[in-house]
């Protein structure tokens, strides 16, 4: 879930999953295991996310720390 919706944010705003991964500073590896295993995202990084999809607050609650995001991490 969280995948899909970053890859949806980073289409709107015309970024590549590898470009998204070059303007966080990571690799694309690494943003690719992220997304298969959401809870494992640095704080760090999801701030340079947020700066790079030009992400709200709200957004990125939404992203990363909703009920449903807890539920994905946890494997339920």
């Amino acid at each position: 879930m969280v995948a899909n919706e970053l890859r949806a944010e980073a289409m709107r705003r015309n970024l590549s999953i590898g470009e998204l991964a070059d303007r966080i500073g990571i690799s694309r590896e690494t943003l690719w295991r992220r997304l298969k295993n959401p809870g494992s995202f640095k704080i760090s990084e999801i701030r340079a996310i947020q700066e790079a999809l030009c992400l709200n607050p709200e957004q990125v609650h939404s992203l990363f720390f909703s009920e449903g995001f807890l539920k994905e991490t946890k494997g339920a």
